[in-house]
């Protein structure tokens, strides 16, 4: 016979079982704390995500596959994609330490179509493509370093012909395209000559006109800003123009208002990349360099009518210690809304990236209407005698599931009513 104490010890053991399975029953789904603050209505099995994304808030992302590249047996420095002859198909165009290179995709192969090689002596830094004079075909905008630490930029246009065509070169400012959607503009900076600092003066807007680059203005920008660590664009449901920068000292990812002040920072590092410039040493024996982030998107990943900020985050390994040296052993590609408070995440790869991000591009990469995220990772850097370098270009295809303005005029066809028969 069950003593008294032992059965008031089994119904408390009873009622406690049966309120855990109660809450078990009734607890709310789990979500990304991100979404109260963007305030997405949907329920998150409703997102047609990408398999080769984890997304952090409910958009309309398409599924669909993650395309690779063949295996390119150098170091891959920059890539990106627009359409270059005016045919109305975007080409995909990537550098290495010497060599430019234009190529298509043509169904799971990257054909190539053109390439021009640059002398040994030069070492190319970046590549970005814009429209120039106006006729609608992209030009192919090179910033490169002699190895006297000099500054010797090109332009490049593609004919048709299996060699890209010099359009101008020995520009000594180093050049890249800042800006977003159809505020992208040329900018420029002018390299150090006569200290161990990598640029000298601002960055400046710049014009093509005659064959020529030239200065139009300088641009407004915080005190540690150069032309590499930086974006200008609109961002968040009021469009606010903002300043993206990596930080040279830390690599935080940090927003400043177009004032200068500071308006969010993170807490991790962004952009880290090995490739870098050369500094003029006058007064140390040893070779001293500055290492060049990856690139900082802003554009609008989803098609919501907000922009979002692209950028890598890759992981460093080997010696942290050492300035001069750095290597990274993998990354990922994270886009982070902005909510009028601070850069939330959006979504980030969810395949860890054999190596790091070294550049990428948001535009029609398949050419059938849809935005994809090219990716450009260097998985061997090539840095020994015994290692040979590789590089792969990856495409994250079909990001979202409409056009811009498709689900409005969907909506606007359903709710109309049909026309009655006569």
């Amino acid at each position: 016979m069950k003593t008294i104490s032992q059965v008031v010890a089994l119904a408390i053991m009873v009622l406690l079982f049966s309120s855990l399975s109660s809450y078990g029953a009734e607890a709310p789904a789990k979500r990304h704390p991100s979404y109260s603050l963007l305030g997405r209505d949907k329920p998150p099995a409703d997102s047609p995500l990408n398999p080769n994304f984890v997304v952090s808030t409910e958009a309309n992302i398409k599924e669909s596959a993650l395309w690779r590249g063949g295996y390119i047996p150098e170091r891959l420095i920059g890539l990106d994609l627009a359409d270059v002859d005016r045919d109305g198909r975007n080409e995909l165009v990537y550098i290495t330490t010497h060599n430019v290179y234009l190529g298509r995709r043509n169904g799971p192969v990257l054909e190539q179509l053109a390439n021009y090689k640059t002398e040994d002596n030069m070492v190319l830094l970046s590549v970005d493509l814009l429209d120039l004079d106006g006729d609608g075909r992209r030009e192919i905008i090179v910033s490169a370093q002699y190895n006297d630490q000099t500054a010797s930029s090109l332009i490049l246009a593609y004919n048709g012909t299996k060699e890209l065509q010099v359009v101008a070169r020995n520009i000594p400012w180093y050049l890249r395209v800042t800006g977003s959607g159809g505020q992208k503009r040329l900018t420029g900076q002018k390299p150090a000559t006569n200290s161990s600092e990598p640029f000298s003066g601002k960055p400046h807007y710049m014009e093509f006109r005659d064959g020529n680059v030239r200065s139009t203005n300088v641009v407004r920008l915080p005190r540690h800003v150069n032309l590499y660590n930086f974006n200008i664009g609109n961002l968040g449901p009021q469009n606010t123009r903002l300043i993206a920068t990596v930080k040279s000292t830390n690599e935080h990812l940090t927003l400043y208002d177009t004032g200068g002040g500071k308006v969010w920072e993170s807490h991790d590092d962004y952009a880290g990349t090995a490739n870098h410039i050369v500094l003029p040493t006058y007064r140390e024996q040893t070779t001293q360099v500055e290492f060049l982030p990856s690139r900082i998107i802003i554009d609008d990943i989803d098609n919501d009518g907000a922009n979002e900020v692209i950028v890598a985050k890759n992981h460093q390994g080997g010696v942290p210690f050492m300035k001069n040296l750095r290597s990274f052993n993998s990354g990922v590609i994270e886009a982070r809304k902005f909510t009028n408070l601070s850069l939330v995440p959006f979504f980030n790869s969810a395949n860890l990236l054999p190596g790091p991000a070294v550049d990428y591009a948001l535009s029609d990469f398949d050419n059938n209407g849809t935005k994809d995220l090219v990716v450009g990772v260097v998985i061997e850097p090539g840095s020994g005698m015994m290692q040979d370098a590789r590089s792969v270009i990856v495409g994250y295809i079909d990001l979202y599931s409409q056009k811009p303005g498709e689900a409005e005029n969907q909506a606007k066809t359903a709710a109309t009513p049909a026309p009655k028969g006569k």
